[in-house]
């Protein structure tokens, strides 16, 4: 569920880019994407919400790490709470929307078909380097 203080930013054509967050100190804020994940440190309110629409939805384009199980079923995985035996493992971004992300495996086996399913914010369930 995304925190009432956070501010939603858009394009100009009404695209959700990402959210701004206070950070404490007068007039910064802190550029978050759509999953919740910071894509800087503190920056003034303009520069943060152009900062966004610049570069906000492309930065999600890349590969992210999250624990799975080894080879994810058919269908959709809860993976808010991961199991003791999943490992972390690469996975791109499906979707990302307010209510939650979606991510599949980055190189899925053959006929792995399957998607993980986590809340956004994603918090330390969704990372941009390996553990």
């Amino acid at each position: 569920m995304i925190p009432t203080d956070w501010s939603p930013v858009h394009r100009a054509d009404g695209e959700l880019v990402g959210w701004l967050a206070p950070d404490g100190a007068a007039g910064r804020v802190v550029p978050l994407l759509l999953t919740g994940a910071p894509l800087e440190a503190a920056l003034p309110v303009d520069d943060a919400a152009a900062l966004l629409r610049r570069r906000g939805l492309a930065a999600l384009d890349r590969r992210w790490w999250a624990r799975l199980p080894e080879r994810l079923p058919a269908g959709l995985t809860a993976a808010a709470e991961p199991h003791e035996d999943w490992s972390w493992q690469p996975v791109v971004l499906v979707e990302s929307s307010p209510g939650g992300c979606t991510v599949r495996p980055e190189w899925p086996a053959p006929g792995e078909t399957g998607r993980a399913v986590l809340p956004v914010p994603v918090g330390d369930l969704l990372r941009e380097e390996p553990p």
